[in-house]
């Protein structure tokens, strides 16, 4: 397959290196995502989980992150971003792609009580924390090119209706705090021989949002795979059937969903695409 430049796009490897669940007995398991992206004879890392399992993983995966062209931030939540300082110990000095509401301020209300303060749940350091540690930003609002068939998915339109709502989830606003859109999530559109990829980090704008948006930006109305987050876990029901319906008008081969998708939503997916369902769960590789 040619990316949008004419340039022949070679072999793409996604490897899940931290996810909720596990797909093979030498990985750990975390609430968290990330993936090792190798396309076009390049690696990216996309998302770095909270931390707690990536150095594990990557080293009984025998990868190397020490090459890695860039990392790339679906949003700015603890467990996507936590691991951000062990991997800048082994990279050094990189790119990090990512929109500027990364930082934000992201906090949880985690109890009904009022009177019990929300909890923050963003980045472990500052950005001029990481930056001291080497990290060089490349913010991005809008969706745009990363390489050759390489894009990087944001700044898409949200309509509520198709939107998840996570009522726990605030930033501070003076003396209060107001709900949360995550306003910088990514994701990423790759262009492989096997067909269009979309790799989601929690998707929570919607991922029939996100889905719009690929079809509306770059004409495209068939995808070989989705993976990752799909945020489906806070979807109604028919909201859920919605995404199936979707998943199928684009003739998606590959459901291979992890992490916020939630076990009830997965197991709705699994009973509707059978074969074509997968756990993408740390440890498991999909070749396209």
């Amino acid at each position: 397959m040619r990316g949008k430049q004419g340039k022949e796009i070679k072999m793409t490897t996604v490897q899940i290196l931290c996810d909720n669940n596990i797909g093979r007995i030498d990985f750990l398991g975390e609430h968290g995502f990330a993936a090792l992206i190798e396309h076009d004879d390049k690696t990216y890392l996309f998302d770095t989980g909270q931390g707690h399992t990536l150095p594990h993983n990557v080293k009984s995966g025998g990868f190397q992150l020490d090459g890695i062209e860039a990392i790339l931030l679906s949003h700015g939540h603890f467990d996507h971003t936590g691991g951000l300082p062990w991997v800048l110990e082994q990279t050094g000095a990189k790119k990090i792609i990512a929109h500027p509401a990364v930082f934000a301020g992201h906090m949880a209300r985690l109890s009904p009580d009022p009177a019990v303060a929300p909890l923050y749940i963003g980045p472990p350091q500052t950005k001029e924390a990481f930056e001291a540690a080497g990290a060089i930003f490349d913010f991005r609002e809008e969706t745009g090119a990363v390489a050759p068939g390489f894009h990087f998915i944001t700044g898409y339109a949200r309509q509520p209706e198709q939107t998840p709502g996570d009522r726990q989830l605030v930033l501070p606003q003076g003396e209060d705090h107001v709900p949360d859109p995550i306003a910088e999530d990514a994701n990423l559109l790759l262009e492989t021989p096997s067909g269009p990829v979309l790799v989601l980090g929690c998707a929570h704008g919607g991922v029939l949002n996100i889905l719009d948006h690929v079809k509306a930006t770059f004409g495209i109305t068939r995808l070989h795979a989705i993976l990752g987050g799909t945020h489906l876990m806070f979807y109604a029901p028919e909201q859920i059937r919605a995404a199936i319906e979707a998943f199928e008008a684009f003739d998606v081969k590959v459901v291979g969903v992890s992490h916020c998708t939630g076990p009830q939503a997965a197991m709705t997916l699994a009973r509707h695409f059978g074969d074509r369902f997968q756990q993408a769960a740390a440890g498991s590789q999909f070749v396209f």
